[in-house]
């Protein structure tokens, strides 16, 4: 058992209206079933929902950062209001406290730089 808790972020229509709107090709055809099929789950320090919130309160610039850059690196096509009512708008967050490691390799980290 990790001491981390799990927290899944899936898009809401907003979301998925702006990646539509966005699209270079033009095509606006995304979903909201098709931006969900592989969600990110982020490993948190927060060991209740409250916890968790706090932790959303003090963190979700970078995180609304990242789910954007997902979609598109061009900073311009980013929505100005990137508050944390905005986030909550356009993402829900489902948290889960229970996180086994069922691997048996040790877990590392995919960004380090390799020297």
């Amino acid at each position: 058992m990790l001491n981390r808790s799990a927290v899944v972020v899936r898009y809401r229509q907003p979301f998925v209206d702006w990646i539509n709107r966005c699209d270079p090709t033009g095509d606006g055809g995304m979903t909201l079933l098709e931006a969900n099929e592989d969600p990110t789950v982020y490993l948190v320090e927060a060991e209740s929902r409250q916890d968790f919130e706090r932790w959303l309160r003090l963190n979700h610039e970078p995180i609304f950062e990242a789910l954007l850059e997902d979609w598109y690196t061009d900073e311009t096509l980013w929505p100005a209001d990137r508050s944390i009512e905005t986030l909550k708008l356009w993402c829900s967050f489902e948290f889960h406290s229970t996180v086994f490691d069922t691997g048996e390799s040790p877990i590392e980290d995919d960004d380090e730089d390799e020297d």
